[in-house]
């Protein structure tokens, strides 16, 4: 008896061990699911809350279809977050970053450190814009000379259609943007070599309403961003060029400017994500199909060659000589 007892306890033994073992590896099975549920809620959730709040985006409205597609295409990755964007013009937008009433301002126009001074202004360099002339679509014309846009809108010895050949009998309305406009400044300094335009300028600056007021008035002449264009306007070379990025690249067409993305260098995350998404691969491409230059079309990363000179890592951002001094000289006369 006492031999079968041994035996029945070991039998119990024997059979016990790989029950309890099963039961360990349910446990850390179970342990293991419940681990990998956690990471997954966490994830996102962590994400979720990286780059959930708001940006207030505003100025140039030569960048602003891209910012504004951009803003858009971020929120459906991002429900979290919320982006709003506004025109104003370049000037606009650089005060309210400085004031603080936005978050991000976009401008054609590098930021004059006389006028905003704080060291923490950050340039980011997006994109380039060319501008190009638009013309009412009946005046029978395919390029003037920077001679004649001169006359046109600084001199005032041009005032009719017929004055320049194949023109027609048709006065000429220039039409002026506001003084907020980056756009107009950088016509003035590489088309009207540092000139002032004549009329009446438009009281808000944008770029829609100059393309309506051009092709719903005989004899008009303005400017825009090239992304800007519509069939309702004609668009015309300048010396018979036209906006590319070889003519841009080579000197031949020099109406264009970088675009910015000016911060006051306290980035948080929902921003910097942004200004990334902005340079992304994903955006350049949307920027190539807006009519932009993209940032590897200008080769703007030559400006990394400069020695002793800071560049901000994160975005394409540029300190304001250091870019200028490689690609295009600029002055905040």
């Amino acid at each position: 008896m006492q031999l079968n007892v041994h035996a029945n306890r070991r039998k119990r033994k024997t059979c016990t061990l790989p029950q309890a073992v099963a039961r360990g590896i349910i446990r850390f099975a179970l342990l293991l699911c419940f681990a990998a549920l956690l990471t997954g809620c966490t994830g996102p959730g962590q994400q979720a809350q990286q780059f959930d709040g708001q940006l207030k985006i505003s100025g140039s409205t030569a960048l602003q279809p891209l910012v504004t597609a951009a803003a858009q295409k971020f929120m459906s990755l991002h429900p979290e977050s919320h982006i709003t964007v506004s025109g104003g013009g370049s000037k606009t937008g650089l005060l309210n970053v400085f004031q603080k009433k936005s978050d991000i301002g976009d401008s054609d126009l590098y930021a004059d450190p006389a006028i905003y001074p704080d060291p923490n202004m950050t340039d980011h360099i997006i994109c380039v814009t060319p501008f190009v002339m638009i013309i009412h679509p009946d005046i029978n014309i395919t390029s003037l000379s920077k001679e004649q846009i001169l006359d046109i809108f600084s001199t005032g010895t041009i005032t009719n259609w017929n004055q320049i050949k194949a023109g027609m009998d048709q006065p000429i309305h220039p039409i002026i943007r506001p003084p907020t406009s980056g756009t107009r400044d950088t016509f003035r300094k590489y088309i009207l070599g540092g000139g002032d335009e004549i009329g009446t300028p438009l009281k808000v600056d944008d770029t829609q309403q100059v393309v309506n007021t051009v092709a719903t008035t005989p004899g008009a002449i303005g400017y825009i961003a090239l992304s800007a264009l519509k069939p309702t306007v004609k668009a015309i070379a300048i010396d018979n060029v036209q906006p590319t990025a070889t003519t841009i690249g080579n000197g031949k067409y020099n109406f264009w400017s970088y675009e910015h993305m000016y911060t006051l260098g306290d980035n948080t995350p929902l921003m910097s994500e942004f200004l990334n998404f902005m340079t992304s691969a994903t955006m350049q491409q949307e920027s190539h199909q807006l009519s932009y230059i993209t940032i590897d079309e200008m080769n703007l990363n030559k400006a990394e060659s400069l020695p002793g000179k800071p560049v901000h890592q994160g975005t394409l951002a540029f300190s304001s000589f250091h870019e200028s001094e490689v690609s295009r000289r600029e002055s905040y006369a």
